[in-house]
């Protein structure tokens, strides 16, 4: 795992922690790695307590109805730590997991979270501390998607998911990670009256867009 400090050390779940410390708490959580080449469903993951970090590519969580019509409930990228409540998605319908393509997945034993290791290391201690505070930086997180979805319109919608991004980019210019059905299946709209709704809003000056960049205009 050494070759992979120089990224490691940037990730939010290794914060404060030295080189040693990161390869000791590797040692402690047993870590592996998956490297998924196509994008694929994943239905199960294998160890229902492990944690998940994902070092490249991207994973969504998605619920589909009983009419085929999908939704993803959220999205995590390179740096994002999935603990196993999500990753017990993978087995329980309506919901499943989204792999991308050139996806790897830094996978550690969650079984080790409940029970400190012999040497009550530092490092130990230092990784549980940091998954707790990023499992509550994604609340916050869900917490906006509850925000933009209780908006009744289309436009209302959008105008709330662009607004949180602007404020999590700290500039009005920024891109979104979704395609257009994507951004549709996330505001659990229409994607036809969704770009529609887009257009609108650019002739009315309320935004700009080209693709997947957007910039909010006016106050």
């Amino acid at each position: 795992m050494e070759d992979r400090l120089p990224l490691l050390r940037t990730l939010p779940l290794f914060r404060d922690m030295t080189d040693e410390e990161i390869l000791r708490a590797l040692e402690c959580f047993h870590a592996k790695e998956k490297y998924f080449d196509q994008p694929r469903i994943v239905w199960e993951f294998g160890e229902q307590r492990c944690w998940g970090v994902i070092l490249e590519g991207g994973v969504t969580v998605q619920q589909e109805d009983m009419r085929g019509n999908r939704s993803i409930v959220s999205d995590f990228g390179p740096g994002d730590y999935l603990d196993g409540a999500f990753l017990s998605m993978a087995g329980v319908m309506p919901f499943f997991l989204s792999v991308c393509a050139g996806t790897l997945i830094l996978f550690l034993d969650g079984e080790a979270a409940l029970a400190p290791c012999g040497r009550a290391c530092r490092a130990h201690l230092l990784l549980l501390r940091n998954a707790v505070q990023f499992t509550a930086r994604r609340e916050l997180l869900l917490m906006h998607k509850i925000d933009y979805l209780s908006k009744r319109t289309t436009r209302e919608k959008i105008l709330s998911y662009l607004s949180i991004q602007a404020a999590r980019h700290g500039t009005r210019r920024f891109n979104v990670p979704y395609t257009r059905q994507e951004l549709a299946d996330l505001l659990a709209v229409d994607r036809s009256a969704m770009c529609t709704e887009l257009t609108r809003m650019q002739n009315d000056g309320l935004i700009r867009f080209e693709r997947k960049r957007f910039e909010l205009l006016g106050k």
